[in-house]
């Protein structure tokens, strides 16, 4: 959802600048550890949940998988994503016992576990879109950032109308992203807050913030541990496989 590459030379143009960001995202089989936590309100009681998050990303195909792992009430939570280019979303969520419902496309814009950070914002890689623009700069947390805004083009399907990164050019880690509807409305708007290298000693974002717009509610992800080059099998993406925790190999 929020990728990172190494600090190279700082890309020129739009093009090259969503290049490498989409690259990126497609970093192949990854399995992930990561703290999720929500308040409904400033003064609201939090939840946390401790997730497993396995992901295989191509320049065709995206496979998702995320398990609850704590707490013990909401053990074995889980969904499923899946995305091809030219085709259409699809997924499913589970809950212990045995209730698995279907997701469809009209379901892109639901939180996942009740969160602020929806579906879409996971399956789909909007630096691969067709159309893509440098609109400016600006300085966040006295980093200098580049503002690259994606539309999709021919053949892209998004329940999003555009979508505005604002880029640390050196680093190439989003400090911010804001999505809107395409009715031009802010959807929801996501803060990096914590940057830190991966095990591919790449800079990633490794906290984040999302809040919704008009919304009272926060919800904070912290990613503790992350691993690539795991191998994974077609099984490992099936419905079968969101009953059952397995550790990735």
């Amino acid at each position: 959802m929020l990728p990172n590459a190494r600090a190279e030379e700082v890309p020129q143009t739009a093009q090259e600048l969503s290049s490498r960001l989409s690259a990126v995202v497609q970093d192949g089989s990854t399995a992930v550890r990561l703290k999720l936590e929500m308040k409904p309100s400033a003064s609201g009681t939090k939840t946390v949940l401790q997730l497993q998050i396995k992901s295989r990303r191509t320049k065709t195909s995206t496979d998702i998988l995320y398990q609850v792992l704590w707490p013990k009430e909401r053990k074995g939570e889980a969904f499923l994503l899946h995305k091809t280019d030219g085709q259409a979303f699809s997924g499913a969520t589970f809950v212990p016992s045995n209730t698995l419902r279907p997701l469809s496309a009209a379901s892109l814009q639901e939180g996942i576990f009740g969160s602020d950070l929806a579906y879409a914002d996971l399956v789909e890689n909007f630096y691969a879109w067709g159309n893509q623009t440098i609109t400016g700069t600006e300085t966040i947390d006295r980093t200098p950032c580049q503002i690259l805004e994606s539309k999709p083009g021919k053949g892209d399907s998004s329940s999003y109308g555009w979508v505005r990164s604002w880029i640390d050019a050196k680093k190439l880690v989003p400090l911010r992203i804001e999505k809107y509807l395409p009715s031009g409305q802010l959807a929801r708007r996501i803060d990096t807050t914590r940057v830190a290298k991966n095990d591919a000693d790449r800079p990633v974002p490794a906290t984040f913030i999302v809040q919704r717009a008009g919304q009272e509610s926060v919800t904070e992800l912290e990613g503790s541990n992350s691993k690539h080059g795991v191998t994974y099998t077609d099984a490992d993406f099936t419905p079968e496989a969101l009953s059952t925790i397995t550790s990735p190999k």
